[in-house]
């Protein structure tokens, strides 16, 4: 009992950390798009090439933690309404 009990606080806190740490992301400010210069090097597009993949990740992040956010209420609807 002792160890069901454990392993279900265990997903319990993993499931909220997740969902707290996501919705810090979700809520981020916009970001402008990587400027190359017109005249680049081969550093400007090395920067470019970075900064674009950080704003993917982030826009990555802020899809599934919005995935998350508007899953959970309606799981918690369904498991509350009454079957039939």
């Amino acid at each position: 009992m002792r160890k069901a009990l454990a392993r279900t606080a265990a997903a319990t806190a993993i499931v909220f950390g997740t969902l707290g740490a996501g919705a810090g992301v979700a809520s981020a400010d916009l970001v402008t798009p990587p400027e190359v210069p017109s005249n680049p090097t081969g550093a400007d597009y090395v920067n470019a090439w970075n900064e674009a993949g950080t704003h993917l990740g982030a826009g990555a992040a802020g899809l599934i933690s919005s995935a998350w956010a508007g899953a959970i209420p309606s799981i918690v609807q369904g498991a509350l309404s009454p079957l039939g």
